[in-house]
């Protein structure tokens, strides 16, 4: 049985449409992963997620490997909150904070550093099992150095690069591997199966993403998704209010901003989509108006209230942070089930 290199799915000949597909069995790649690499086809990628208990199964066949926990920076953010630790509780886990270049310029590697000091230390008083952390940044050649060493150190074999989907697992390890072995994309859901790579004295298995039911990556499409996907450094924008005004992002988000006094708020989203602000008594009919249009949402939007004193920033996974400062109220729309994470750390 050959597998595909590049996500891992059994290669056949029989049914061109379906995932696997090439055209002999002579070939490395299936037809999915060699258009979407060589032309950035999404034609044959689909939005359909590897479940989350086929991906458990490939966990369970490597138990006892140390497991390479890879997350998104937005994501990490989270981390206190969130029950994706809770998986590998069993198991040691290398802990690797991804993307980190994508903070604003203004939140520089020292606070980086800061604030996840200080969330590892806490994270660390309820799972014993972190073994070590690393921070990634695309500018930082030291990185595969630290990274082998903390390998050799802990005196594994195995190697199991787990996480999220569209964590950046498969992109990591091409990058350890000075290769593009592995596909790539900015859509989640790109490796189907485990792929696994021989390399120096150790065995590296790359596995599917799991499917976080409170990320908005979840519920887009392929097109829906280039909305929300952030892949550059993030330029926020940012409003300053004295009356009530609401503000929308496309289909996928609506704050509504009701301020005693004066208030600001900030988004950081993606760069090439921009906030549409309007008066809080014209945002009934704005939302009607634009109906057609906000019907790229997938599911209903629901609204999570706020009253805030002083300052709150809030992390929406999948699309971004929202960050409200000055005492107002404030009305979140946003997909419905979608958890909103309260930030607890200063960006």
């Amino acid at each position: 049985m050959k597998k595909c290199k590049g996500c891992g799915i059994e290669l056949q000949t029989k049914n061109r449409e379906a995932v696997g597909y090439v055209v002999d069995l002579e070939q490395d790649y299936c037809q999915r992963c060699f258009r979407l690499s060589h032309y950035g086809d999404t034609t044959y990628l689909k939005t359909n997620y590897v479940s989350n208990e086929k991906i458990f199964q490939i966990y369970k066949r490597y138990s006892g490997s140390l497991i390479v926990l890879i997350v998104d920076i937005l994501d990490a953010l989270c981390l206190r909150d969130d029950d994706l630790l809770e998986i590998f509780k069993d198991q040691d886990v290398l802990l690797i904070i991804n993307k980190t270049d994508l903070l604003p310029e203004n939140i520089n590697e020292k606070k980086i550093d800061k604030i996840f000091s200080k969330m590892l230390f806490d994270l660390n008083k309820k799972y014993r099992n972190i073994k070590a952390a690393l921070l990634t940044n695309k500018y930082e050649g030291a990185f595969n150095d630290q990274f082998l060493n903390i390998l050799k150190d802990l005196e594994v074999r195995n190697v199991v690069f787990a996480g999220r989907a569209n964590a950046g697992k498969s992109s990591l390890i091409n990058k350890l591997l000075h290769s593009n072995d592995l596909t790539t994309s900015i859509y989640p859901g790109t490796t189907l199966e485990e792929v696994v790579i021989d390399y120096k004295n150790y065995r590296f298995i790359d596995t599917p993403g799991l499917v976080d039911v409170n990320n908005y990556a979840t519920y887009l499409n392929v097109e829906k998704y280039k909305l929300s996907k952030i892949d550059k450094t993030i330029k926020p924008q940012i409003f300053q209010l004295n009356e009530p005004q609401s503000y929308f992002y496309f289909g996928l988000l609506r704050v509504d901003i009701i301020p005693k006094d004066k208030a600001s708020i900030s988004f950081y989203i993606n760069n090439n989509n921009k906030i549409h602000r309007t008066k809080y008594e014209n945002g009934d009919d704005y939302y009607q108006k634009h109906y057609c249009e906000f019907i790229l949402r997938v599911k209903p939007l629901g609204i999570t209230d706020y009253s805030i004193k002083d300052s709150k920033t809030i992390i929406i996974k999948g699309l971004g942070i929202i960050k409200i400062n000055g005492e107002c109220l404030a009305y979140v729309h946003s997909l419905a089930n979608c958890r909103l994470y309260d930030c607890k750390e200063e960006i």
